[in-house]
């Protein structure tokens, strides 16, 4: 199972880590779907984060190959690259890794499996509440500051 941060009462003194405050984290979220982007940025900006948007797979790869990410919420069915590959390709670049958390419809026996194979960090499926989009994206950017030389896999 891939190494997660402590389950606890997070810190909340910025939507990252309190520990981190002149440092917001960086979020990337790939979703194809424009509704389900604007939902999902408008949940996380009224928990005080900015989020990044992009529509694909290569997209995201791209973003993050240019100005690495702390989080990535990555749509697993996605055109061009869905998110299985670019989560794989994301995990081969020498560079900063972000946790990557699959954000999909498919609720399947086997689909969190599948998903932490292809070197995403945790799992969300679609319909969420807001709560848990927040909760997740806090969690694992908490991670990503107070660890920042962590690969998050």
């Amino acid at each position: 199972m891939k190494s997660m941060p402590d389950e606890g009462t997070p810190e909340r003194a910025h939507p990252g880590n309190s520990r981190h405050p002149d440092r917001a984290p960086r979020i990337l979220m790939a979703e194809d779907n424009v509704i389900n982007q604007r939902v999902g940025k408008l949940i996380l900006q009224r928990a005080g984060f900015t989020v990044d948007l992009v529509s694909d797979g290569n997209e995201a790869l791209e973003a993050h190959r240019s100005n690495p990410y702390d989080v990535i919420l990555m749509d697993c069915q996605m055109p061009t690259m869905d998110g299985f590959e670019a989560s794989r390709s994301i995990r081969d670049l020498d560079i900063p890794q972000p946790a990557i958390i699959a954000v999909t419809a498919n609720a399947l026996v086997g689909e969190r499996e599948k998903c932490l194979a292809a070197g995403m960090n945790d799992y969300l499926s679609k319909p969420f509440q807001a709560e848990q989009l927040v909760s997740l994206v806090r969690k694992w950017a908490e991670f990503k500051l107070a660890n920042p030389a962590s690969d998050a896999t």
